[in-house]
């Protein structure tokens, strides 16, 4: 009788955890409440660019000009008239339960302009004529070249590791890696051979996609700087020139520094609150009754 009563004991005990446990799991998926916070950041950018190659089609029919600007290095200059934003926008949503994949829209308006006194190879042919050139691509010859600014819309995929957390919650200190693309909006400005064209106002170029990494510092739990590298891919197609239209393939690397605010969609959300040590844990009393000494 006694051996029955210690298994009877230790089957009661395994059950007891296991519905302990699943109740727990419970509680964490249904009944807590949902996590989530949204941030919004202004900054600015430092582009480079790799040289990259402009082609171009004009003309009416049979006077036709189709050639190529080759391997032309740029800046982050303009001669634009453009009054455009000058200023980078980020807002993001944190929509797991920890917090640490978020969504973000991105806008860059990275200054592009073809590096004012350099010689370039001018290729194909120019109103039905071959032409095989070298260039003085100057605005005092003639020739100047913007995408101002190239205007980079960007929807984001962000992941958050947190590095360092003090125990008020107060600073916090987090490596963020992003990836995403979208559409490309340029103010076109231009002249090539003194034949200038400029579209009144942003027009759709193409696509986008990039990569980045950034580390952000949180202070006060609701404030933020972030300094991040980027590093993105651009097609433009249809870009305005004078009776025609030009693309263009761009490697644009930016040093992007922002600050902004943080504040949570929830309430009591750990990345905002002061955490509650005085919370004793969860124990387990044992309910099941004790053996009666009746001396066997």
């Amino acid at each position: 009788m006694n051996a029955g009563y210690k298994l009877n004991k230790l089957l009661f005990l395994c059950l007891s955890v296991l519905a302990t446990g699943k109740a727990t799991a419970q509680v964490s998926s249904f009944d807590e409440e949902r996590r989530g916070s949204v941030y919004v950041a202004i900054g600015s950018n430092t582009p480079t660019f790799k040289a990259s190659t402009i082609n171009v089609e004009q003309g009416n029919a049979g006077v036709v000009s189709s050639y190529s600007l080759d391997k032309v290095a740029a800046d982050n200059q303009t001669t634009s008239k453009s009054t455009g934003l000058g200023f980078n926008l980020k807002v993001g949503y944190f929509f797991d339960y920890n917090q640490t994949w978020a969504v973000e829209l991105s806008y860059e308006p990275v200054k592009y302009h073809v590096t004012d006194g350099q010689k370039v190879k001018m290729a194909g042919t120019w109103e039905n004529n071959p032409i095989d050139t070298t260039i003085t691509f100057s605005s005092a010859n003639g020739y100047f070249y913007n995408l101002d600014g190239s205007n980079l819309l960007s929807l984001n995929v962000v992941k958050r590791f947190q590095l360092l957390q003090d125990k008020k919650h107060l600073v916090r200190l987090d490596a963020l890696a992003k990836g995403g693309g979208g559409p490309v909006m340029p103010h076109t400005f231009n002249s090539i051979a003194n034949k200038v064209a400029e579209h009144p106002s942003f027009q759709f170029g193409g696509w986008n996609a990039g990569l980045e990494a950034a580390i952000r510092l949180t202070l006060m739990r609701y404030v933020f700087v972030e300094g991040g590298y980027k590093y993105s891919w651009a097609s433009y197609s249809d870009v305005s020139v004078y009776n025609g239209t030009a693309t263009q393939k761009l490697t644009i690397s930016q040093v992007i520094i922002s600050a902004g605010v943080h504040f949570p969609t929830t309430k009591r959300n750990p990345l905002f609150t002061k955490p509650d040590n005085k919370k004793s844990p969860l124990t387990i009393k044992p309910i099941y009754p004790e053996p009666l000494d009746n001396g066997m």
